[in-house]
């Protein structure tokens, strides 16, 4: 198989259905980002793998483990649904069950923001590597839904956009949880 077919030479790309598009075009910086921020959420769960956690702590670990595995699962598929020709959207991805994940998502916020210490204010994306991936991907996360947002006008692919905007906020508590579980403390901003 090759991997190079040149076809993208001249500055557009092919859309799932088969139109074309150019290379410029606010489609694919919307799911070019969610494509980063698979990437971006790789590194932060290599990160998480390698957590070194006291024995009471490992199923925690490995629960969270999986919890961002899924989401990666889940970021493939709406990078491809957002590649896809917007008028065929449901014949590609009848299956992508995308408010069902995002209620996911909430139950998981809700289970680690239960761990996590009470907020008191703005914390610094540091204090282990993990959590400085997990809050790099937060943030690469939040471009993705900006350019969601300039792509897909009101009313578009709404399930998406409340799915990567709830995702940020798991990867927010996430990178809070990361540091409990390697018994760290959160570095707070100092005004």
């Amino acid at each position: 198989m090759k991997i190079y077919t040149k076809r993208g030479d001249n500055g557009t790309t092919s859309l799932v259905g088969g139109s074309r598009i150019e290379k410029s075009d606010a489609q694919l910086e919307a799911y070019g980002t969610i494509d980063e921020l698979n990437a971006a959420l790789g590194m932060a769960l290599e990160e998480m793998r390698t957590l070194s956690v006291q024995p009471e702590k490992i199923q925690m670990k490995d629960d969270c483990v999986a919890v961002l595995e899924n989401i990666l699962n889940h970021l493939f598929t709406i990078g491809g649904m957002l590649a896809t020709e917007p008028d065929n959207c449901d014949k590609f991805w009848p299956s992508a069950n995308v408010e069902e994940w995002t209620a996911w998502l909430e139950n998981h916020i809700d289970t680690y923001s239960m761990v996590v210490p009470p907020f008191k204010g703005f914390v610094l994306p540091c204090g282990s590597k993990a959590t400085a991936a997990l809050h790099f991907s937060r943030t690469v996360c939040r471009r993705a839904e900006r350019a969601i947002c300039r792509f897909a006008p009101e009313g578009s692919y709404p399930a998406v956009r409340q799915y990567i905007n709830r995702l940020s906020d798991l990867l927010f508590v996430t990178a809070r949880y990361a540091l409990v579980l390697e018994g760290k403390e959160e570095i707070c901003w100092k005004k």
